[in-house]
C-alpha cells in the first residue's frame, strides 16, 4: 500500500487534541466574543498569522450582508459590507473558510497569509473546516441563547408594561384634578421607560397649546418664542406616535425632545407627550412608543371622564338650585284663586324651562277691589325669573298698602316701572298690564305697559283690546304718567289675558300661531268655564306646535262673568 502524501494525510493527534480543547471551551461558554476571540488565538497562534477574522451574515428583509464580529491585524477596517470577495482583496485575505451549522450559513473565517509564505495544505484546510464547524454550532446555540434571552427579556418588559398600564387604570378616578391625572401618567411613563426629559402640552380655553407640566427641558425661553408654538400646534396634527427631526421641529429638537406621542380620545388630539431619548441613548422600539401612546391614551381617557364626571356634579348642583328657585317662583304665584259670586277666575303658568319670566298675580285688595296682573319678562331661564320676583315684590308692597280713598293706578305704575328701571340692567325690561276691578260697581281701571293688549269679549260677541297706558317698565324712567283705561264690564263678559307664549307659538313652516287664532278659539269656546277656556287655548298651541317645543314661556288668565 503506498505512502500517504502530506497534502493528504489525516488530523494529527496534536490537531485532535486541539480540536477537542476548542470544543470544550465552545461549549463551556456562551459569551460570543469569548468564543470568537478563542478561535482567532487559535488559528493565529497554530499557522503564525499576522492578520485574521470572523464575520457573520445578518439578514433584513430580502436582503443580507455581512458585520465584521471579530478580527486582529486589522487597521480600522468596515464594520459592515456586502462584497465578500472585495473585502477579503483589500485586506489580504488568503483563505475562507465558510462557518455553516445545521439550519444555515452564520458567516465565514478569514485567514491571511502565514508568516512563513507556506501554503495551507489540505491537511491544515482539513482542520480548519472542522474548527468552523464547531465554531458554526456553537455560534448557533449561542445565538439561540441570545435570542431566547432577548425574547424573555422583551416578555418582562411587556408584562411590566401591561402591570403599569394596569396600575395606571387602578390610579385613574373622576374625582382627580387634570394636573394629578397628568402627574401620573407622566411619572408613571417616564419611570417605566428611563426618559429623562418629556414635556406635557394641552390645549387651553383659548384653543392655543400650553405646557402643562415639564422635566428636564427649560422652557423659560422657548415658551415664549412664536417657533416653539407654532411646532407645538403642528405637532396636535398628528395622529400617532412619531419621531421629532431637526428639519420638521427644529426647536424642539434642539431643545432634546424626539418623540412626539398625542394623547387621544374619540379619534381627537387633547394633548401632547413629548419626550427625549432613553438614558441609555438606545432609540425607542415600535413596542416601546406603543406602550406610551396606550397609556396616552388612557390618561386622555381619564381626562374626559373627569370631565363629564365635573360637568355631571355641576349640572345635578344646578338642577338642584333650579329646583330650589322653582318652588320659591311657584310660592310667588298665587296658590288658590278668590272665590267670588257672580265671577269665575282660573289661570294657568307652564314656563320653558324650571323657572321662567312669566308671571302673572289675582287678588283681593280689600272686600270689594280685586286686582289682575300679568306680565312677560325678556329672556328665560333663572334672570328673568329673578327680574319676575322683583316685580312681585313691588306689586305685593303697593297692593298691600291699598286704599280706594288715595289710590291711584298710574302713579302706582310708575313708582314699579322706576324701581325696575333702577334696578336691573339696560338690556333686561317688562311687559305687564295690570287692572283693578270695582266688584260693587263691575268698573275696571287698567293700564297697558307694553304688554299683549288683553281681549274683553263682550257678551254680544264684540271683542275690545285694552291697550291704554304707557312704555314697558324698566325702559326708562317716568317721565309722563301712565294713562288709564276705564270699562264697565257687563254680565257674560269674558276677559282673557295672555303672553306672547300664546300666540308667538311657532309651528314647523315657522309660522305663528297668531292672535287670530287665539280669538277665534276664544269666540268658539266662550260659553266653557273659564278653566276650560285656559286648557283649549294650551291645547291648541301644542298642537300648533311640534311635539316638545315650547320656545317661551306660556301664561293665560281669564276672568267671566256670570250672565
Amino acid at each position: 500500500m503506498p505512502e500517504l502524501d502530506e497534502q493528504t494525510q489525516p488530523l494529527s493527534t496534536l490537531e485532535l487534541n486541539s480540536l477537542l480543547e476548542t470544543s470544550k471551551v465552545l461549549v463551556a461558554s456562551t459569551d460570543v466574543d469569548q468564543m470568537l476571540s478563542h478561535v482567532l488565538r487559535t488559528v493565529m497562534g497554530k499557522y503564525v498569522l499576522s492578520r485574521a477574522a470572523i464575520s457573520i451574515i445578518e439578514r433584513q428583509e430580502e436582503s443580507e450582508y455581512y458585520t465584521l464580529a471579530k478580527y486582529r491585524g486589522l487597521a480600522s477596517p468596515p464594520k459592515r459590507f456586502e462584497n465578500l470577495s472585495a473585502f477579503m482583496e483589500a485586506n489580504q485575505f488568503e483563505q475562507c473558510v465558510p462557518l455553516v451549522s445545521q439550519t444555515r450559513r452564520i458567516g465565514c473565517l478569514l485567514l491571511g497569509k502565514k508568516i512563513t509564505n507556506a501554503p495551507y495544505t489540505n491537511s491544515e484546510i482539513a482542520f480548519l473546516e472542522s474548527l468552523a464547524a464547531l465554531t458554526a454550532s456553537a455560534l448557533e446555540s449561542a445565538f439561540t441563547l441570545q435570542e431566547m434571552k432577548r425574547l424573555n427579556r422583551n416578555l418582562d418588559q411587556t408584562v411590566q408594561k401591561l402591570k403599569t398600564l394596569f396600575e395606571l387604570t387602578n390610579s385613574y378616578t373622576v374625582w382627580l384634578s387634570r394636573e394629578e391625572i397628568l402627574k401620573i401618567f407622566s411619572r408613571s411613563v417616564s419611570g417605566q421607560m428611563l426618559i429623562r426629559a418629556y414635556i406635557v402640552v394641552m390645549i387651553d380655553e383659548s384653543g392655543k397649546p400650553v405646557t402643562e407640566l415639564s422635566l428636564g427641558i427649560e422652557l423659560q425661553n422657548l415658551s415664549q418664542g412664536q417657533q416653539f408654538q407654532y411646532e407645538l400646534e403642528k405637532a396636535f396634527q398628528t395622529q400617532k406616535p412619531m419621531n421629532i427631526t431637526h428639519d420638521d421641529y427644529p426647536m424642539l429638537y434642539l431643545s432634546g425632545l424626539h418623540y412626539i406621542v398625542p394623547m387621544r380620545n374619540n379619534d381627537k388630539t387633547i394633548g401632547l407627550f413629548l419626550c427625549g431619548e432613553h438614558v441609555t441613548k438606545q432609540p425607542f422600539s415600535e413596542t416601546d412608543l406603543d406602550f406610551i401612546s396606550l397609556a396616552a391614551a388612557q390618561a386622555a381617557n381619564a381626562l374626559e371622564q373627569a370631565r363629564l364626571f365635573k360637568e355631571t356634579l355641576e349640572v345635578q348642583a344646578m338642577e338642584k338650585e333650579l329646583q330650589v328657585a322653582k318652588e320659591i317662583q311657584t310660592a310667588l304665584l298665587p296658590k288658590t284663586l278668590p272665590v267670588i259670586s257672580g265671577i269665575e277666575l282660573a289661570a294657568k303658568n307652564i314656563p320653558t324651562k324650571q323657572v321662567g319670566g312669566d308671571y302673572y298675580d289675582i287678588m283681593m285688595l280689600d272686600a270689594q277691589h280685586l286686582f289682575l296682573a300679568i306680565a312677560d319678562v325678556t329672556g328665560k331661564g333663572t334672570p328673568a325669573a329673578l327680574l319676575m320676583a322683583n316685580l312681585q315684590a313691588s306689586i305685593k308692597a303697593y297692593m298691600n298698602a291699598f286704599n280706594p280713598e288715595t289710590f291711584n293706578l298710574s302713579k302706582v305704575v310708575g313708582k314699579i316701572n322706576n324701581i325696575i328701571y333702577e334696578n336691573t340692567p339696560a338690556d333686561k325690561f317688562i311687559t305687564f298690564f295690570c287692572a283693578v276691578i270695582n266688584l260693587q260697581t263691575r268698573t275696571m281701571i287698567s293700564i297697558n305697559a307694553g304688554h299683549n293688549p288683553p281681549y274683553l269679549l263682550k257678551k254680544s260677541g264684540a271683542v275690545q283690546r285694552l291697550t291704554k297706558g304707557g312704555l314697558i317698565l324698566g325702559v326708562i324712567s317716568t317721565l309722563m304718567p301712565y294713562e288709564v283705561e276705564t270699562t264697565v264690564l257687563e254680565s257674560g263678559d269674558v276677559l282673557l289675558l295672555f303672553t306672547d307664549g300664546v300666540t308667538e307659538s311657532m309651528n314647523r313652516k315657522r309660522e305663528e300661531f297668531g292672535e287670530e287664532r287665539l280669538e277665534t278659539i276664544l269666540k268658539a269656546h266662550a260659553d266653557k268655564p273659564a278653566s276650560s277656556l285656559i286648557e283649549k287655548i294650551i291645547e291648541e298651541t301644542a298642537r300648533f306646535q311640534p311635539m316638545g317645543e315650547q320656545h317661551d314661556d306660556i301664561t293665560l288668565v281669564c276672568m267671566k262673568l256670570s250672565v
